[in-house]
């Protein structure tokens, strides 16, 4: 009778399946997350990366410019997993209700869980004129600084100065109550921010109250300067230097590539209308004719 209980015994102990559910452990920072996935990489199907390596360089499923960049990682490297993820929903969800760009500061508000939107100010460190002067002269020791600027591809040493160096460097606040330093609603607001610095290079200038026709102008300027000081430095100077000099110069950027653009869309239409209104005795005559002419470039243009 007792070796039958324990021939059953020994069927139910190879019947058990024994099965080690992993504790779920809350990360509070970026590198608790690498140190957890650093424990369970297999699990997770991909190799343990760096706190840096997980700031995210793609913004709704588009690359992200170097300014958008920089603004996300200062704002990813102080907030915890769960707080980054559901500000990002929340900006993909449109939460954000209002964002506006002013010198030195972008205001933000996101509608949350209470009836009024909470307000987010997310503030740039402070640059005094002579830091900001020195965006031209760096841009002019830079070939084609302008144009890739105007497409939004700007360099390590000026997003220092606009946006700033560390994380630290960004201030931020939110009305909320969360007591965390970086809020889901600050995330919200910073990844409508790097869209809108994506979609409009300039905005990143905006942020310190310079846009681009002002930096030509200083361009200009810093040129007027160089080519005066290319000129005193040759007094001293033999004449094969100066002719040297003079024939090889600076190097010169690329030439502007403007952009093509249908003749009807810089077109004044209400001097068209204005001239049409001569032979057409109705406004449905009018709007036919408009269609037509508009029609014949079309055709005459593809």
């Amino acid at each position: 009778m007792a070796s039958g209980n324990d021939k059953n015994n020994a069927n139910n102990a190879n019947n058990v399946t024994f099965v080690n559910f992993r504790t779920r452990q809350r990360a509070s920072s970026p590198e608790e997350v690498a140190h957890l996935e650093a424990r369970v990489p297999a699990r997770r199907g991909r190799t343990p990366q760096s706190p840096s390596a997980q700031v995210s360089h793609r913004h709704f499923g588009s690359t992200m410019g170097p300014a958008a960049t920089r603004l996300i990682s200062f704002i990813s490297r102080r907030v915890d997993s769960g707080r980054l993820q559901r500000g990002r929903d929340y900006a993909r969800a449109g939460n954000v209700v209002g964002l506006d760009i002013r010198v030195g500061a972008a205001h933000g508000r996101v509608a949350g869980s209470q009836n009024q939107p909470f307000e987010v100010l997310l503030q740039l460190p402070h640059r005094s004129s002579a830091q900001l002067l020195e965006l031209s002269h760096i841009m002019a020791r830079e070939s084609n600084s302008l144009r890739l600027a105007r497409e939004g591809v700007v360099s390590e040493e000026l997003l220092d100065i606009l946006l700033g160096e560390e994380s630290q460097d960004l201030r931020v606040r939110c009305t909320c109550p969360d007591g965390a330093l970086v809020c889901k609603h600050i995330v919200a607001v910073g990844e409508r921010l790097a869209a809108r610095m994506d979609a409009d290079p300039g905005v990143v200038f905006a942020l310190r109250g310079l846009d681009f026709r002002t930096l030509e102008r200083n361009l200009l300027n810093e040129a007027g300067a160089g080519a005066q000081d290319v000129v005193a430095l040759s007094g001293g100077r033999n004449l094969a230097e100066s002719n040297e000099l003079f024939w090889s110069g600076r190097e010169l950027p690329d030439l502007p590539e403007p952009k093509t653009a249908p003749v009807l869309e810089d077109s004044d239409m209400d001097l068209l209308r204005k001239a049409l209104r001569a032979v057409c005795h109705t406004n449905i005559e009018l709007l036919r004719a408009v269609s037509d002419i508009e029609e014949l470039y079309e055709h005459l243009t593809r």
